[in-house]
């Protein structure tokens, strides 16, 4: 295997309290949407094996 080729370069990044702030937000809330979201999901899965549930007992 041959070693990977990286460029040597120092990266110019001015980031200020307020941009540190925003982005820290914007980092919380889509997390926060992605857990929602496997909430939502979850909450499905558990009312689709209770309609099935109660299917199979009026079957029987």
């Amino acid at each position: 295997m041959s070693q990977s080729n990286i460029p040597n370069f120092t990266p110019n990044v001015n980031i200020d309290r307020d941009d540190a702030v925003n982005l820290l937000l914007a980092s919380i809330a889509m997390e926060e949407m992605g857990l929602a979201h496997i909430l939502n999901a979850e909450g499905e899965k558990i009312q689709h094996a209770l309609k099935a549930l109660q299917q199979q007992r009026r079957s029987t």
